[in-house]
């Protein structure tokens, strides 16, 4: 069990100035990724819509969990990769929300 030296310190790092830059990144980030996934081009292609949501997702786990951890070392990359997939599959939900497997279905619920 962490102690309190442990945890306020956790507290204090998440209130760091990268921590504030990175987030500020984030936001920033998405507010982009979703005027660009706007574009009639990604709109117009099934495959190429779902493609970009799901790399959107991942990035944005990935980024997201690096914010909460602090990168330190090399084992750290293991998790962001991991947050990374983990968001990317979260689009599983429309699959079974559509009740099908067809991408033109399950493109209904993004």
């Amino acid at each position: 069990m962490a102690s309190e030296i442990e945890k306020t310190h956790a507290l204090l790092q998440s209130c760091s100035t990268e921590s504030l830059i990175s987030s500020l990144g984030l936001g920033i980030f998405c507010l982009v990724a979703d005027r660009l996934l706007q574009f009639s081009i990604i709109q117009q292609n099934d495959w190429l819509r779902a493609l970009s949501d799901n790399a959107v997702h991942g990035v944005i786990g990935m980024w997201s969990w690096a914010i909460v951890i602090g990168v330190k070392k090399t084992t750290d990359l293991r998790e962001i990769v991991l947050a990374g997939f983990l968001a990317s599959i979260i689009d599983v939900d429309h699959f079974f929300l559509a009740g099908s497997l067809s991408l033109k279905v399950k493109i209904i619920y993004i």
